[in-house]
This record gives structure tokens, sequence and C-alpha cells, in this order.
């Protein structure tokens, strides 16, 4: 009997729950690569940032992406943020590439007909879902962009 009880405490420990990934306490940090970023801003202050991602699961559990969350900036200065809810299957130990398109607005833009490289930043997270648990695997990509048109950049950095 006493035996039965040890196995299965250490049954239990070992398999966890959804979405564990024992003895890899990083997994889910190295799980999401930002392949490409682009940012359009018109002058009229709309724009669409063009998100493509390849998400891993590093699960032996199946999952589903159910949303991503982004922070942009652009030279150093925030211009948005925001939350997509997404629908998308990811079997056990699988990968999926992953386009996400967000909106942008702002009041105006300025800039010109010749593009000028900005610094720009995407950071954010894709959330995966095992039944009722979810786990958040970020994503932090810097890259230099040609920009035609940002809304002003002067004024004190966002927060």
């Amino acid at each position: 009997m006493r035996r039965a009880v040890v196995a299965l405490l250490c049954g239990g420990v070992l398999s966890g729950c959804l979405g564990s990934v024992p003895f890899r306490p990083r997994a889910y940090d190295e799980a999401v690569r930002v392949d490409s970023v682009a940012v359009d801003f018109r002058p009229d202050g709309s724009g669409v940032l063009d998100l493509g991602l390849e998400v891993a699961n590093p699960s032996s559990d199946a999952a589903s992406v159910s949303s991503v969350d982004f922070e942009l900036r652009v030279d150093g200065r925030r211009m948005a943020a925001g939350v997509q809810q997404v629908a998308v299957a990811l079997p056990s130990d699988g990968r999926l590439p992953l386009r996400v398109f967000f909106p942008l607005a702002s009041e105006s833009a300025t800039g010109g007909a010749e593009p000028v490289a900005r610094r720009v930043r995407v950071s954010g997270g894709v959330v995966l879902r095992f039944g009722g648990t979810e786990r958040r695997a970020p994503f932090d990509d810097t890259r230099v962009l040609p920009l035609a048109y940002v809304p002003p950049l002067n004024g004190p950095e966002g927060g």
C-alpha cells in the first residue's frame, strides 16, 4: 500500500499540470521567435503593425494560441500597445507560423516621401492555452526599419 501511494505521488509530481515542461524552466522564454516586423504609418495617423512570429509548443500537451499582446516603440518612444485574440491549434511539441496585423492610430503623422531609418522595438507575448491553464511565451525584437511617416517623436518617452 505504501509503495502505491509513493508511486501515485511521484507520478503526479512528474506529470504536473497541463503545459508544464519539466526540467526546462525557461522553455516558454524561447518558444516564440519574431520572423518579420513591418510598420506603416500614414499621414492621417492610421497605420498597421504586421508581425510574423514562429510559435513553438515546448510541452508534450496539445495547446491553442489564444492571444498575442504587443508594445511598439519607435526610437525609444512608446507608440502603441494592444492585444489581439486568436484561435489557432498548436500540436504537442509542434511549431507554427503566425502572422498578426494590429491596427495603429494616432492624431497625425509627420514625414515625407523619403523614408528615414528608425529603431523599432516590438515586445509582447503569445498566450498558449492548455485546457484551463494558460502560459505566456514572451518575445522581444529590435530592428532598424525605414519609415516614411511616424507620429511626432518629440515629448517624453512613453512608459
